[in-house]
């Protein structure tokens, strides 16, 4: 064949494949259409169309207002409940956080009222909180509060069984003081009212807010037995034993260096406020005041107050103090806090029981 037949050829297949690319694409483009016009023709066995069904769907939503509001009836009728309870306000605090701020915030967003709330909605609703960065501690903290508010929910008729999942958290070797260490924190303050607080958070396992509750009245004697009333959570008292010489201690404070002021309460502030008097400490100073001591005092790591009501029980635990004992001393209403924090006190311990345990069989 010529060199003028080989262009010849060469021109008609590039012609034919032109061609054949112009009609794939209209072709492609008349199917698009079809497609499109097939859809908003088709018709269901219900006889709508599909624009139809989902209009239908949107218009039988709830309004976000609507949704709102029956949720907020139910949470400000458990809140009633649980502050008729007498559980403590920032406890009442906590669960009117998460209900509203979290499974509010979601039911809203996903247009779901309390009657059509499900198991599949509530995955969902752990789901999208593990994957907004917070820790697996705080998703289950949160899960907890919304379990709570729907096991009330379902007591009081309002909804069925339901339960929220909630993610498995590591758990990890309790960070502990030792009385070595607590020893050299007291010793680290310049103030007599400062060395008290260390040394009844120490020796009592009480809660920051426990503390600031405490009035001079509290000091209690009872044959050769001292203890403190402390007023925990829910209102509830309980007497903590002492030992005699933190008993002196406080009692001569209260004599001798605590200042003079219009309230009862047992640590003020040092110095007088805008009011012309001793206000009560702030939960904020005895934070402060303790972080201050743990780094005057070397201790490496950060001291908070409720290290040493960990560092109490642990010690208490160590010494084969009965559980419900501990538990009654720190407060818990039952044993599941106790089993839950502290069965597995640190490394060293199960080693050490278990070589006991296996000296003891030879």
């Amino acid at each position: 064949m010529s060199h003028r037949g080989f262009e010849s050829l060469s021109l008609r297949q590039s012609l034919f494949e032109y061609e054949m690319a112009i009609f794939e694409s209209f072709q492609a483009i008349f199917e698009t259409i079809a497609i499109a016009e097939d859809s908003r023709n088709a018709v269901g066995a219900s006889g709508k169309s599909r624009n139809e069904v989902e209009a239908e769907q949107v218009a039988d939503r709830p309004a976000t207002a609507d949704v709102r509001a029956e949720w907020e009836r139910l949470i400000g009728d458990f809140e009633a409940s649980i502050q008729a309870s007498g559980l403590a306000l920032r406890t009442v605090e906590h669960y009117s956080d998460v209900l509203r701020g979290v499974l509010l915030g979601f039911c809203e967003r996903a247009g779901v009222p309390p009657q059509d709330l499900t198991k599949r909605y509530l995955e969902r609703l752990a789901a999208e909180l593990l994957q907004s960065g917070r820790s697996r501690l705080s998703v289950k903290t949160y899960l907890s509060a919304v379990n709570r508010f729907l096991r009330w929910c379902s007591d009081e008729g309002e909804l069925g069984k339901l339960r929220a999942p909630q993610p498995s958290v590591e758990r990890k070797v309790l960070d502990v003081l030792t009385r070595e260490e607590i020893r050299r924190i007291e010793d680290a303050a310049d103030t007599e009212r400062d060395r008290l607080i260390v040394r009844v958070l120490a020796d009592t396992g009480i809660r920051v807010g426990e503390l600031r509750r405490l009035r001079t009245s509290d000091l209690t004697a009872q044959g050769r037995e001292r203890y403190l009333r402390v007023r925990g959570k829910g209102a509830k008292e309980r007497l903590v034993p002492v030992t005699p010489g933190l008993y002196s201690r406080l009692d001569r404070y209260v004599r001798r260096a605590r200042p003079q002021a219009g309230t009862d309460l047992l640590f003020l502030t040092l110095v007088k406020g805008r009011s012309g008097d001793h206000s009560p400490i702030s939960e904020s100073s005895v934070q402060h005041l303790l972080s201050l001591l743990g780094r005057k005092a070397e201790i490496g790591r950060q001291v908070h107050p409720h290290l040493f009501r960990h560092s109490l029980a642990t010690n208490l635990l160590r010494r084969n103090v009965n559980p419900v004992q501990v538990r009654d001393i720190l407060g818990h209403s039952s044993l599941a806090m106790i089993d839950r924090v502290y069965s597995h006190l640190v490394a060293s311990d199960a080693h050490q029981a278990l070589m006991e345990a296996l000296r003891a069989d030879q």
